[in-house]
């Protein structure tokens, strides 16, 4: 799911900013006051931060490295260095652990990274406050390599362990479950979320929760949702298009095509997809092909709708069905050039040979014929009718045997050949 992808790289990115401001506190929080904690209410008893002093010069150095940012191999390598010095206590381990796993998540080695923010963990010796945010982060690691179970897991488990009232984590949360398609998780997630957010949503917590509701058939929920959205951002471009598209969906197309006609009128829609959705909803409403028409026309004026085939064909129809024929047969002889089959030519065929335009009839026909039909006898029956109509009648039954060749036709061209030869 595309939502859900672009999702997983947002959480992951807040969650590394967290510990990357973090990780240098690991040295300063002795004396630190319980209120300066970012988790106030962990069951975990903070550790005092102690590192070995012959080994402080190799931490400094890795925080030095880290912190700014141009070689976090370098970082890696003192990390595996303390590792290995059997002087290394479980402190100095924990440090150097958290920084070797941040520092590969700086480059986006997150395989590599997930090894050594466990064993972070396992150390139990950090902080509290480097302890948690290497948990948060972890979570969002797990959810980045598609790794829910243990992800969600980890989620639970900081907050039973923080007693946690941090909407990020929520969010977090919802997020994982939804990547993970678990809807209705989701939904209790970003409630939490808002409700430790004081009752306020960010667009994506919104936008998790409205998808939501429709994966598991709550239109009601999602179309309500959206609304509310939409009308505490009118101009957001977005937000108006999910609800127009929640609406197509839950068959309120004249609502959806309200919605987007007026962004149309405010010049909101500035993207092939939203002129053809448009479009399309006007096309799908009965007596609203004029208004299609004007859409396309306007898409094709400027520039925003491609001047090719499909589009001109789409025109075409849209005019043909609204009884503007002189337009439409326009749109249809600019669409025809322009497409490689000769299904243009050939519904141009029909239209002009309903006119009585006989001869542009045969022609366009013709042209059908040279770039290939699958039922040819359909452009044999229109120069068929086109000769026949101007007392051709020689003409006339020889296109009927063309016609009468092909299994698609054959009925039709052999009972018209019987009453012309009467």
């Amino acid at each position: 799911m595309k939502f859900a992808n672009a999702l997983k790289l947002n959480v992951l990115a807040a969650a590394l900013i967290a510990a990357t401001l973090s990780v240098g506190d690991a040295h300063a929080q002795r004396g630190k006051d319980k209120a300066e904690e970012a988790y106030p209410d962990a069951t975990r008893e903070s550790p005092e931060a102690k590192n070995t002093p012959r080994l402080a010069k190799d931490i400094q150095k890795m925080f030095d490295l880290y912190n700014d940012g141009e070689d976090m191999e370098g970082a890696i390598a003192i990390a595996e260095k303390l590792l290995a010095n059997e002087r290394a206590k479980s402190y100095d381990r924990a440090v150097a652990l958290m920084i070797a796993g941040n520092a590969a998540l700086g480059i986006d080695d997150y395989p590599r990274a997930i090894p050594y923010l466990e064993r972070a963990l396992q150390e139990n010796a950090l902080p509290n406050n480097n302890h948690f945010a290497t948990m948060h982060t972890l979570a969002s690691v797990y959810a980045q390599e598609d790794m829910s179970d243990k992800s969600i897991a980890l989620i639970d488990r900081l907050i039973a362990e923080t007693n946690s009232k941090d909407p990020e984590v929520y969010a977090l949360k919802a997020g994982v479950h939804y990547n993970a398609g678990q809807f209705e998780q989701t939904i209790d997630a970003v409630r939490k979320a808002i409700e430790f957010n004081d009752g306020n949503a960010e667009n994506n917590w919104q936008q998790m929760l409205m998808a939501s509701y429709n994966e598991l058939g709550r239109e009601g929920d999602a179309v309500a949702l959206a609304e509310q959205l939409q009308a505490k951002s009118p101009d957001d471009k977005r937000t108006l298009l999910n609800l127009a598209s929640l609406y197509a969906q839950t068959g309120n197309s004249e609502k959806a095509a309200a919605l987007l006609d007026s962004a149309r009128q405010k010049g909101m829609l500035t993207e092939q997809r939203d002129y053809e959705n448009l479009y399309a909803i006007y096309l799908n409403m009965d007596g609203k092909e004029a208004e299609a028409a004007k859409v396309i026309q306007e898409g094709l004026d400027k520039g925003i709708l491609p001047a090719d085939a499909r589009t001109y064909t789409f025109l075409a129809q849209s005019l043909y069905f609204s009884d503007q024929i002189d337009a439409a047969v326009n749109a249809y002889k600019k669409a025809a050039p322009l497409d490689t089959s000769g299904d243009t030519s050939l519904a141009l065929s029909q239209i002009l040979t309903n006119e009585d335009r006989n001869e542009e009839a045969k022609a366009a026909a013709r042209q059908a014929l040279d770039k290939g039909l699958k039922k040819p006898g359909e452009a044999w029956m229109v120069i068929a009718r086109s000769e026949y109509y101007m007392d051709n009648f020689a003409a006339a039954r020889q296109a009927y045997a063309e016609a009468a060749k092909d299994p698609a036709t054959r009925d039709q061209a052999q009972k018209a050949l019987a009453q012309i030869s009467r």
